[in-house]
């Protein structure tokens, strides 16, 4: 079963957009057209996520999601406590 957060990606500045939490993984999208298109349509396989973290950066929710291969991409993400849940039970197994 799919879920939906309005998210944001906070890279060359915060890009609105939405993640969609799935069975295999998570991907953020956006419609912005001024982003690369590795951007417009993220796809993080849970597999390939090596760790994660959530802090609270002034009164924003950010995630820092770290891939296999070196690379971290932060998101404020709306609806943090069933976001982090979701990725505690899909990560962490």
């Amino acid at each position: 079963m799919k879920r939906y957060f309005i998210a944001s990606l906070c890279r060359e500045g915060i890009l609105g957009g939405s993640i969609v939490v799935g069975d295999e993984g998570i991907t953020y999208k956006t419609g912005k057209v001024t982003v690369s298109p590795k951007l417009k349509n993220l796809e993080m396989k849970y597999r390939n996520i090596q760790d994660f973290s959530k802090k609270w950066v002034f009164c924003f929710p950010v995630f820092s999601v770290i891939m296999n291969d070196g690379e971290n991409y932060k998101f404020i993400v709306f609806n943090p406590r069933q976001f982090y849940s979701l990725l505690i039970d899909k990560v962490k197994q």
